[in-house]
């Protein structure tokens, strides 16, 4: 019995490992601290070998990051309410805007869990998670392979091989699309540039003009900043969070104090001064 039960742990750690491999994604569940011997935390649906190999399946490596080498680690956290459904979705720890996005992608478009109880009454938890995004060789031919297919640097890499109909949803929200801020609502909005995304890529490829140091030396990456948009929608303060060189830096800092007003984001339905994190990519003409 021991014989089997250790063949089919080994199994799946194996099978685990293989998802992960596979879009260069692990996901880490951090215990919940329940406080009480009556309360049980919730239950993803397949438990937590179901919830890791949902995640790593579906989460996808930014072809951005992949492109620089960049890895790193990020934290999420979630609610679960009463009902099982996911709320409250936000990161706790950024790693890369993008990356950020695509992993809270993913985690609003879980499958409804079983929610926590309390003395056998369901109660709402919070959940939290450590999402890694490293990537192997295997993934970085991957990745130059899909990239002969496709028009720009602005897609993702892996597959989304867990059939999301396998699962019971007490969740009906639909899987959330790519966009800069995934928990909008009419009442409660992060800021936008005018126009969007599409609006703010044609902004930078028009107005960046790339250091002719750093073309020289071969630096390029994503220099990263954190700005404020007030309530009236202008960029009130500009803070460098991830740096690649300083003449990059210098001209990325340069092309958002240039930028025009944002539309301010909302709270509760009132303009509200709101940070954004700004990725500013720095791409080596071919």
């Amino acid at each position: 019995m021991i014989h089997k039960y250790l063949i089919f742990t080994i199994a799946l750690i194996i099978s685990l490992s293989a998802l992960s491999a596979q879009n260069g994604v692990s996901v880490k569940l951090v215990p919940a601290e329940t406080g009480s011997e009556n309360i049980i935390a919730p239950q993803f649906p397949g438990g937590e070998a179901g919830l890791y190999k949902f995640l790593e399946s579906n989460i996808r490596y930014p072809y951005l990051l992949l492109k620089i080498e960049m890895e790193g680690d990020l934290d999420i956290k979630f609610t679960i309410d009463k009902d099982g459904t996911v709320q409250e979705v936000g990161i706790t720890r950024g790693f890369d805007p993008v990356a950020d996005d695509e992993v809270m992608r993913v985690v609003n478009a879980m499958p409804g869990w079983i929610p926590a109880t309390d003395s056998g009454q369901p109660v709402k938890m919070e959940q939290k998670l450590t999402v890694s995004f490293k990537a192997d060789e295997n993934l970085k031919k991957r990745a130059k392979e899909q990239r002969e297919k496709e028009a720009n640097d602005n897609f993702y890499v892996g597959s989304l091989m867990t059939n999301e109909a396998d699962f019971p949803r007490n969740n009906t929200e639909k899987v959330v699309p790519d966009t800069i801020a995934q928990s909008d609502t009419l009442l409660n909005r992060a800021p936008q540039f005018p126009g969007g995304r599409e609006a703010l890529e044609a902004y930078l490829k028009s107005n960046l003009k790339y250091p002719k140091r750093a073309i020289q030396m071969g630096i390029e990456g994503r220099v990263i900043y954190n700005i404020l948009i007030s309530e009236q929608g202008e960029i009130s303060r500009i803070a460098l969070f991830k740096g690649i060189f300083r003449d990059c830096n210098e001209e990325a800092f340069y092309l958002i104090k240039k930028m025009p007003k944002w539309i301010p984001g909302l709270k509760e339905g009132k303009p509200t001064p709101m940070e954004v994190m700004l990725p500013i990519p720095f791409v080596l003409p071919k």
